[in-house]
């Protein structure tokens, strides 16, 4: 199933590569991009993989790093509205498409 991001998860991957670029950490930064490849993979092969959330959302959560994807299943797609990183509010992506 084809996988596509909302401007704001696109914003929070951003912000988060930032983060990592911006401390140096270009290993970190180069993993972080590769375990997030591999769980579009996962998601776009098995989109149910993910917990159940509200509003219709599922989250898939990060094995080596504090993040979890957050989406919706549509009928021809899966759409990722939030790269959340778990220290932020619980919810704040509520609202999005």
């Amino acid at each position: 199933m084809e996988i596509s991001l909302s401007r704001d998860a696109q914003a929070d991957l951003q912000e988060a590569t930032d983060w990592y670029v911006d401390a140096l950490a270009f290993p970190a930064a180069e993993a972080f991009a590769d375990e997030l490849g591999r769980a579009w993979v996962r998601i776009a092969d098995f989109p149910a993989l993910g917990t159940p959330g509200k509003q219709g959302t599922r989250l898939l959560t990060l094995n080596t790093f504090p993040y979890s994807l957050v989406y919706r299943i549509e009928p021809d797609r899966v759409r990722v509205i939030a790269v959340a990183h778990h220290s932020r509010r619980p919810g704040f992506w509520a609202g999005r498409r």
